[in-house]
């Protein structure tokens, strides 16, 4: 089988990638190589272990470059800053929602079945039960709601425009592909592991973490870290992806599958994983009351599904994905804390702070 990898050069389409060769497939990808997600592009190229066609998914004349032969397309390229997302709406609905229309459509002309990965960002605040109110979404309907893991069946409520992007892109797939594509969505949770840029300051807190603990600084938390976050190990995911891909929908049935540990984190206990994985004394943990535009408090999901399609479960804690993340990523360079500060400082200048 070869495989078209979108974004193939990126954190998760390299480890996919070697998942998939090791099980005897070829591999092909279509990679911007954005600036903002490769620090060295030469290198990222050199690691892909087949060739890698220079273009923007976006682009519908990107994909002329595809070789001959592909018969299974993993869809990853995508804009994933949630903070960012909300003042580059033009390049996110751009990347996300016409990117992954045109995989459909190359999909579609080549006959070639599609994963497709969405976010859990669709869901925003997500599923709450409560005993007054029964099972409500979207926001909290009262102090007794408490919130649960999220269902592939859900509504979509998304509350930033990355999520917003990233459902109107589930909608663009299912409808290209029609009853002629044999269509895989995965809606990740927040995806750590070995390789994750540490450059970008809108790849997620823990790069943030990673940059203050070198720096022998607090870690500084939004709020009061009561907040919580299913945080999955790459490699779960890639066993996800490369199962679905080796194991396709029925055409006309699209599949939908979270992928997560189905265990909530806070971001109280996410310092203090990244805390025991460093070798340098910390100085604890700083709070700061702010609550950035797109952000949400709980996530987390529900994996009956996944288990029920007979999908790979997830293998890693959090707490071993998290000190795994940083103890691998501790020697490799990245940018300083002050990238995060400048992060938020623009936020603020453009109104998306509180």
């Amino acid at each position: 089988m070869t495989v078209l990898l979108t974004g193939g050069a990126g954190f998760i389409g390299q480890h996919l990638a070697r998942r998939l060769v090791g099980a005897g497939h070829e591999v092909v990808a279509l990679d911007l190589m954005h600036p903002q997600v490769h620090a060295d592009p030469e290198s990222a190229v050199a690691a892909f272990p087949g060739p890698v066609a220079v273009g923007d998914v976006a682009d519908a004349t990107a994909w002329d470059g595809v070789p001959d032969g592909v018969t299974a397309v993993v869809h990853l390229a995508a804009e994933t800053g949630t903070g960012q997302s909300m003042y580059e709406t033009e390049r996110y609905h751009r990347v996300n929602v016409e990117g992954t229309r045109l995989a459909a459509v190359f999909a579609r002309a080549r006959g070639a079945a599609l994963v497709s990965m969405s976010s859990r960002a669709v869901y925003g605040e997500g599923r709450y039960e409560c005993p007054e109110h029964g099972t409500v979404f979207a926001a909290r309907c009262c102090a007794a709601a408490e919130p649960v893991a999220s269902h592939e069946d859900d509504p979509h409520h998304p509350v930033s425009v990355y999520g917003e992007t990233k459902s109107l892109a589930e909608a663009a797939a299912t409808s290209e592909c029609g009853t002629d594509v044999a269509l895989t969505v995965v809606r990740p949770q927040n995806v750590i592991g070995p390789g994750q840029a540490l450059h970008n300051p809108y790849t997620g807190v823990l790069a943030a973490f990673l940059a203050m603990l070198r720096e022998e600084r607090a870690l500084t938390v939004y709020g009061d870290g009561h907040q919580t976050r299913d945080f999955v190990h790459v490699a779960d995911l890639v066993s996800l992806l490369a199962w679905a891909v080796e194991h396709p929908a029925s055409p006309g049935s699209p599949r939908v599958l979270n992928s997560g540990t189905g265990v909530r984190t806070s971001l109280l206990d996410l310092a203090d994983a990244a805390i025991a994985g460093s070798p340098l004394p910390s100085p604890g943990v700083t709070h700061l009351d702010v609550h950035r535009a797109g952000d949400i408090e709980h996530a987390c999901a529900d994996l009956g599904r996944l288990r029920a399609a007979g999908a790979p479960e997830p293998t890693w804690t959090a707490r071993d994905a998290i000190v795994d993340f940083i103890r691998w990523s501790w020697d490799k360079p990245g940018a300083g804390a002050a990238a995060w500060d400048d992060a938020l400082d623009e936020l603020a200048r453009r109104g998306l702070t509180s």
